[in-house]
């Protein structure tokens, strides 16, 4: 265990019109505690004394109803914050000015060539999800203890057990249930991907499976926001090799073909608005992708924009952050160069890190908590996950 202090803390709060859904009484293994009277400038601590007295005085509420039709997306209700002050073993990573990196989880907590993480709240706790490669396996990381446990594996996968499990994505905003959702490859240019869908539970069962759109080779996971011009659903992508079309979007029954824009290993929508509110996928111009080195704009009618960045051949990571720390911005990072940098809405890009040991397989290893404090980095041949917050 790698803790000397800090705490997770999940607070509700009247100024972002949402109530708590929580349940009463969390433990450390089952998800962050609940403080309703601490103001909104307790995100982000640093203060050891300040992390003791919210974690002391942290009550709960429940509200049922909001969670009963879904696993926790949507309208769950509950503000979490995160900090990593808990953890003190240093990456070896060179980080930005202000920041740190340490490790939260690696090999002896079960990990195996960890590809992909994402937060999910609601009825999964406010937990991070990562995707272990090497065995098959969802993990829990309780990220205010390290507290790591096998999440969804062997028999949990149901009778599709699966064959290189890629990514990973939580439904956060309930545009189809608010349940997790797991993407497996399958071989390798085969157009034999499976899209699994996985409870709160930690079981798991067949979403859709190739033939379909998007479904040779999945990486890219994505939903696209509320009430946009984009088809809503779950967008899916990946290295296809001209094996059927190269998008998908599934609507909770059925996928449907969205574009043909190639050679995408990771995607996420721009929450902000600062970019054009579009769909970004990074497109890597190496290790066997059929992109151009870039990260592109893809319309809501399947049609590639001009590039935002280009020259990474290894870029094959993107995501953002809508507030906090790491501000209302565009991360991505790239295997061929083991870095981390921030894109800026004009198109300039500012390193974060450098020295990750990263993998041309992992395009979804980067999850910003969802009060933009800190940022959770999936590290493939490290075996480890690394937290990056300010200091």
């Amino acid at each position: 265990m790698r803790t000397t202090s800090g705490t997770l803390l999940a607070l509700s709060l009247a100024s972002f019109g949402v109530g708590c859904s929580c349940d009463e009484n969390l433990g450390a293994d089952a998800g962050p505690s609940l403080d309703a009277a601490e103001p909104p400038d307790a995100v982000g601590m640093n203060d050891d004394a300040a992390r003791a007295d919210a974690g002391t005085d942290a009550a709960s509420s429940a509200d049922a109803a909001s969670d009963a039709a879904t696993d926790g997306g949507g309208d769950a209700g509950t503000v979490f914050h995160y900090d990593c002050g808990a953890f003190s073993e240093a990456s070896g990573w060179v980080v930005r000015e202000g920041y740190r990196a340490v490790v939260v989880a690696d090999v002896a907590d079960g990990l195996s060539e960890p590809v992909a993480v994402t937060f999910a709240e609601g009825a999964y706790g406010g937990m991070l999800f990562v995707v272990s490669s090497g065995s098959d396996t969802v993990h829990r990381v309780d990220v205010a203890t390290g507290t790591t446990t096998a999440f969804t594996t062997g028999a949990a996968w149901g009778a599709t057990a699966p064959s290189v499990l890629t990514t990973i994505m939580w439904d956060a905003t309930g545009v189809l249930d608010g349940a997790l959702y797991v993407g497996d490859q399958g071989g390798d240019g085969d157009a034999d991907s499976v899209l699994y869908r996985v409870a709160s539970d930690g079981t798991a069962s067949v979403a859709t499976r190739a033939p379909g759109a998007g479904l040779d080779d999945i990486y890219a996971l994505t939903f696209s926001p509320p009430g946009s011009a984009y088809p809503p659903g779950l967008y899916l992508a990946g290295d296809t090799d001209g094996s059927g079309v190269d998008w998908g979007v599934f609507d909770g029954t059925t996928v449907s073909a969205f574009s043909e824009v190639t050679g995408v290993e990771g995607a996420s929508f721009d929450p902000t608005g600062l970019y054009g509110g579009s769909l970004w996928a990074s497109r890597p111009g190496g290790g066997g992708y059929a992109g151009d080195a870039s990260i592109t704009p893809i319309s809501a009618a399947g049609v590639a924009g001009t590039p935002i960045f280009m020259g990474d051949t290894g870029i094959h990571a993107v995501t953002f952050s809508e507030r906090g720390t790491f501000g209302a911005r565009m991360y991505a990072a790239s295997w061929s160069t083991g870095s981390l940098f921030e894109i800026a809405p004009e198109g300039t890009s500012t390193t974060l890190a450098t020295g990750l040991s990263l993998t041309n397989y992992d395009g979804n290893i980067l999850a910003v908590s969802s009060d933009g404090e800190v940022m959770f980095v999936a590290d493939r041949l490290a075996n480890r996950v690394v937290c990056i917050e300010p200091i």
